[in-house]
């Protein structure tokens, strides 16, 4: 629901269609969604471009994602965000963001919006193996403040961001 109340109306009914609560749907079998095959658990979510709208002529603005939407998937490993064009990050100050990304290795927010204040929300996925922020408005790295605690990471793409020379440290 999140998805279709950020996209523009006249997509409603082309934005994962196969996502049913009905009691019988098994998320397992949805579109955009790997389970493990032992456990039935979801380890992989590609919402890549799963919002739905006119970027040039949408007034609405870009949307704010809410991380705690992913509080549900513990064994989550994979999550790809890219091409939603969301403007910022928050979450739900009563949880923890590590305690449900805590098996989160690839995370990929490709052309977004994002900014400098995404930072200290992604410096707490502590298990991220690959971080992907291609495209997005980030302007520099602070390394007291930024991906500082990114310690299992083995790829970071940041390329077309506005990061000065000299701000790159980790």
């Amino acid at each position: 629901s999140f998805f279709l109340s950020i996209s523009d109306r006249e997509y409603a009914d082309e934005i994962l269609t196969s996502w049913v609560d009905d009691g019988i749907s098994d998320c397992c079998d949805w579109e955009r969604v790997t389970c493990d095959a032992t456990a039935g658990q979801v380890i992989q979510l590609s919402l890549d471009f799963a919002r739905m709208f006119d970027f040039y002529n949408s007034s609405d603005g870009f949307p704010i994602l809410n991380f705690s939407l992913f509080l549900p998937f513990q064994e989550l490993q994979i999550l790809d965000l890219s091409g939603n064009y969301f403007d910022g990050w928050n979450e739900n100050k009563d949880y923890d963001s590590s305690g449900s990304s805590k098996k989160l290795k690839i995370l990929n927010l490709n052309y977004n919006n994002f900014n400098d204040s995404v930072l200290p929300y992604l410096n707490t996925l502590t298990s991220l193996t690959t971080l992907n922020l291609y495209y997005n408005r980030i302007g520099g790295l602070n390394p007291s403040q930024g991906l500082a605690n990114l310690r299992n990471l083995k790829a970071l793409n940041l390329s077309w961001n506005g990061i000065s020379s000299g701000a790159t440290r980790l």
